[in-house]
């Protein structure tokens, strides 16, 4: 049925979950998997707030790297092929969609941060943009 599943994470309690889930499907199914995590790029500033962006950027960065550790690990356990990619792009959905085309992968299996109302009309949700704008199925956990 499904032979590559890409999983996206940005290493919050709730994307672990979809992590999880979706190593259990891979597992069941025989599928090797990919996993994501899409930093957000800030643009250059100058002045007081150089060096506090500076830092969160950094901080983004070993989030990521210890997300994607935590996955390969994770695979590793169950005995499922994985690798793992880490992506600066200002478009999270766009990142994902394009890592899902460009690794040929079968099905997109994320979580969802469940923002709803005022929220999500504001902030939007990378995984309504995924469901919304993706050619390949997306299986989204909560």
């Amino acid at each position: 049925m499904y032979r590559h599943i890409l999983i996206p994470t940005d290493g919050s309690e709730l994307a672990e979950r979809g992590v999880k889930h979706g190593l259990a499907l891979a597992k069941s199914l025989g599928a090797k998997v990919s996993v994501i995590f899409v930093v957000e790029p800030f643009s250059e500033m100058t002045g007081r707030f150089q060096e506090a962006v500076a830092t969160y950027a950094e901080l983004r960065k070993e989030q990521a790297t210890s997300a994607l550790d935590r996955a390969a690990n994770a695979a590793k356990e169950v005995g499922i092929s994985c690798k793992t990619t880490q992506v600066e792009n200002g478009q999270p959905h766009q990142a994902i969609i394009a890592a899902a085309e460009d690794k040929g992968c079968d099905l997109i299996v994320m979580s969802s941060h469940g923002r709803s109302g005022l929220s999500m009309l504001l902030i939007g949700s990378v995984t309504n943009k995924v469901l919304t704008h993706a050619k390949t199925p997306v299986l989204v956990c909560q």
